[in-house]
């Protein structure tokens, strides 16, 4: 079965990844990630945002989660549409889940 991109994610100028086969499990999106050219730069943040995930949120990994919202990353369609502006958004090398 051949994925479809969906939405190529950006972080300002750079293309961080690509999203595929995006399916709905409410209020979540769920989707697989392809990374792109700027992922490199951000993968060391999105990790330490699975780890607080991981590890139930605790108070002293909180800051890796505001740290990811605080990169206004853009979910831009690749098909046409509008632009989407998670409000949270987890990203790993082969899978990303995202609520808007």
């Amino acid at each position: 079965m051949q994925e479809t991109a969906a939405y190529e994610v950006w972080h300002r100028d750079s293309l961080v990844g690509v999203l595929r086969d995006v399916s709905v499990d409410q209020p979540w999106f769920r989707c697989g990630f392809v990374p792109g050219a700027g992922w490199d730069e951000l993968s060391a943040l999105f990790a330490a945002q699975e780890e607080a995930r991981r590890q139930h949120f605790p108070e002293e990994l909180i800051g890796a989660v505001a740290a990811v919202r605080d990169l206004g990353v853009e979910l831009r369609p690749v098909y046409g549409g509008e632009t989407i502006r998670p409000w949270m958004i987890y990203l790993s090398e082969e899978k990303a889940s995202f609520r808007y």
